[in-house]
Formats: structure tokens, C-alpha cells, sequence
């Protein structure tokens, strides 16, 4: 059984440090961790992230990274972009036998401080790591120093495939102590994502895709009676509009770029309900760099958020469901609650939001989000009948789960 604990994920993680070199400006400065695209935009005058200064002999060698980097590499001082020629890079240099990073070596002096813009780091077959998963997934392994059975793989893979088909891209530096629950907490919730410690103590990645035939419920419960559910719609959850900052400049500590949703706002649901933004009347996403990104994440937000969903809190005397947990999906039917299209509630897939034993009442409270999947009888190729999608039943969609 693996040992990973909580613990361990709140503690900091302690990265690497100019004093193991034997003549650095300032022992205490960290040696970046880079990921993703992190180039600078067009007509910048800054980096993204200050060099520390690991030899002060000659004109300086800066460390641009602390591993080595994809090529396209700026770097910039007090007076903007440093000429190529004042300087000679090496994007895999095991620089004093301390470990490959990335250097500048300078025979120029640059003007106050080094500030570099490029790619991050790269995976076994030398690609740039910029899916959001993949990126947990380097650091778990490679960063923090946690082994693959700390980690439930198929979820893993299963949230990497999901973030690929969504577009998700992300970007981002770690240049201080921060624990790896910190981080994971921003990474992941940039991009409507989150984490847990199952209960064999592996790290077990959520996010929220796209509702398909990849659903596979785990549990079919028993029809219910109305004294046993409760069911409501809340507006206030609506969100048909998704203001954000991003595209953050570590350097500075501050966000670059700004898009205010409008191209990726729910008109139908303005109609209805308003604008609706989030709590807060934006975001801000520090791992999201590139336009294409932050579209995406607005357009899954209001996709799940633009109108009320349905929230089903069932009292399951039956104990039927005491195995599922949150993010899990189940097929339940609540025959006197009605579907869009006033049709029966009757073999409808939900989505697991909590669920909590209650010994007082010898029964297990569940809460569930409404899909529109419901699960019928469909046949397979070879003729024989299965589970899964049948005839659309007016707004609600079929489901195809084949084993």
C-alpha cells in the first residue's frame, strides 16, 4: 500500500537554491520551475521570471531554469531585450556536476537584474509538458519526489485525456517553498479541476469534462418514494459569463491580459436570468497563458453553469450506495419527479456531489447534480441487448455504456 499522506502534501517543498553553486549572488534564491509556453508577448519589454545569479565570475551566469528547457529563450534586463550576442545559453548544462539546468552565460554585463520568457519542461520524449495533468503528473514524479503508486493512474490518465480534448494548456512558474497541496489546489482549480487521498493514500485527480459516453455509473439505485427526496433549482449558481485575468507575469505578480466573456457568453441564459458572473465578477487564473486556453475554460463554465441544474437530495434507507463517492455518477429514478418534458423520472444519470451516512436516522443521505442522460436499452453490434443509449426522449439524452 502506498504511504502517501496529507501530511506530506501540506508540507513545503523545499526546490533547489543558488547556494549549492560555489559562488552564487545570493544563496538563497531559488532556481525556477518552468511549464508550459511561457514565452513572452509580442512587443514585451519584461520576463516572465527573474534569474538568479549563480556565478558571479566575468559578466555572471544566470540560471534561466532550474532543469533543462525547450529552445526559444528571451531574456531581458533594465533596459528591455538583451541582445543574443551578450550572452551564450545552454538549455541542458549539468552546471558543477550540481544537475542539468538551464544557463546563461554572459559576456556582457546585463543592466540590474535577468529576466528570461521561454518553454518549460520537457517529458521522456522531449515535448513540452503543457497539459494540466501531465504537469501534476511531472511533479508528483519528478519534482516532489512521490513514486507512481502515490498516484491512481487510471484517473490520471483518464483527467490527461479530458484536458486534451477540452483544449486545456497551462503555463506556470514555481519559484518559492510552497506545498504540493498549494499548488495542485491553484493548478487544478484553473482549470475546473481538484484532487483527493483515496483511501489506500493515492493521489486521485478530478476534471470536470465533457459529459459523454465515457460516463460509466457505478451504482443503479431503487426508485424512490417522495418522502425519501428532496429536489430544488437554485439560480443563484447560474454563471452565463466569465470575465478573466490571466496570462501572469511572475516577475511582477500580476496579470497581463484580460478578456471580459463576451465571446463565450451564454445569450439564452442572459435572456432568462441576467448576466450572471462568478462570485466576484471574475477570475483569475495564474496557469492560463494563451487566449485559445482561457476560452475554453470560459466556454465549460457557462456549458455547466449557464442554466439552474436540478440538485436531488435522496435518503437511501437501503445502504445501496455506501461505496460511491463524489464525482461518481449513478442512475436513479424519483417516479413523481418530472423530466423537461413532464415525462417520469425514471432511469436518470446523476452526479454524485456528496454523500454522508446519517446513523440517527439509519440512512444514507446522497446529493445528487441532474444530467441530461438518462440510461436505456440499446443493442450491440452483434445483436445482443446491453445498457446504454436508445431513442433521444425528447430533451433528455441517451446514454451509451458498453462494457
Amino acid at each position: 500500500m502506498a504511504d502517501l499522506t496529507k501530511d506530506r502534501l501540506a508540507d513545503p517543498h523545499r526546490i533547489a537554491r543558488a547556494s549549492r553553486y560555489s559562488a552564487p549572488e545570493s544563496g538563497g534564491e531559488a532556481l525556477p520551475v518552468a511549464y508550459g509556453d511561457l514565452t513572452a508577448d509580442a512587443g514585451a519589454d519584461r520576463g516572465l521570471w527573474r534569474c538568479p545569479r549563480i556565478d558571479t565570475g566575468g559578466a555572471g551566469t544566470y540560471c534561466v531554469a532550474g532543469h533543462a528547457v525547450l529552445g526559444s529563450v528571451r531574456l531581458f534586463d533594465r533596459d528591455g531585450e538583451i541582445p543574443s550576442g551578450d550572452y551564450t545559453l545552454n538549455l541542458a548544462n549539468d552546471f558543477q556536476g550540481q544537475g542539468v539546468i538551464a544557463t546563461a552565460a554572459f559576456s556582457v554585463a546585463p543592466s540590474g537584474f535577468v529576466e528570461a520568457a521561454c518553454k518549460g519542461r520537457k517529458d521522456a520524449s522531449g515535448a513540452l509538458i503543457e497539459n494540466p495533468i501531465r504537469i501534476v503528473e511531472d511533479l508528483m514524479l519528478d519534482v516532489w519526489g512521490f513514486t507512481a503508486q502515490d498516484i491512481d493512474l487510471q484517473a490520471l490518465s483518464r483527467a490527461a485525456g479530458e484536458a486534451h480534448a477540452l483544449g486545456y494548456r497551462a503555463a506556470g512558474v514555481i519559484q518559492e517553498d510552497r506545498s504540493p497541496a498549494d499548488v495542485l489546489t491553484e493548478l487544478l482549480g484553473d482549470f475546473l479541476g481538484r484532487f483527493e487521498v483515496d483511501p489506500h493514500g493515492r493521489l486521485r485527480l478530478f476534471l470536470a469534462g465533457e459529459e459523454t459516453g465515457a460516463i460509466f455509473p457505478v451504482k443503479v439505485l431503487p426508485a424512490f418514494e417522495a418522502a425519501e427526496v428532496e429536489a430544488e433549482t437554485g439560480r443563484d449558481s447560474v454563471v452565463n459569463q466569465v470575465p478573466l485575468l490571466y496570462g501572469k507575469s511572475f516577475a511582477e505578480g500580476r496579470m497581463g491580459r484580460h478578456d471580459d466573456g463576451g465571446a463565450t457568453k451564454e445569450a439564452a441564459s442572459q435572456a432568462l436570468y441576467g448576466v450572471r458572473p462568478p462570485p466576484g465578477g471574475r477570475l483569475e487564473l495564474a496557469w492560463v497563458r494563451d487566449p485559445a486556453t482561457a476560452r475554453a475554460v470560459q466556454r465549460r463554465i457557462v456549458e455547466r453553469l449557464g442554466t439552474p441544474a436540478r440538485v436531488v437530495t435522496i435518503r437511501d434507507t437501503t445502504f445501496r450506495a455506501l461505496e460511491v463517492e463524489p464525482e461518481d455518477y449513478v442512475v436513479f429514478s424519483v417516479p413523481w419527479l418530472r423530466t423537461e418534458d413532464l415525462e417520469p423520472l425514471a432511469n436518470q444519470i446523476g452526479q454524485v456531489i456528496s454523500v454522508a451516512p446519517d446513523l440517527r436516522e439509519q440512512a444514507l443521505v446522497l446529493k445528487l447534480r441532474e444530467t441530461p442522460y438518462h440510461l436505456t436499452t440499446a443493442e450491440r453490434a452483434d445483436g445482443s441487448k446491453t445498457a446504454g443509449g436508445g431513442a433521444p426522449a425528447g430533451g433528455r439524452r441517451d446514454f451509451a455504456a458498453y462494457g
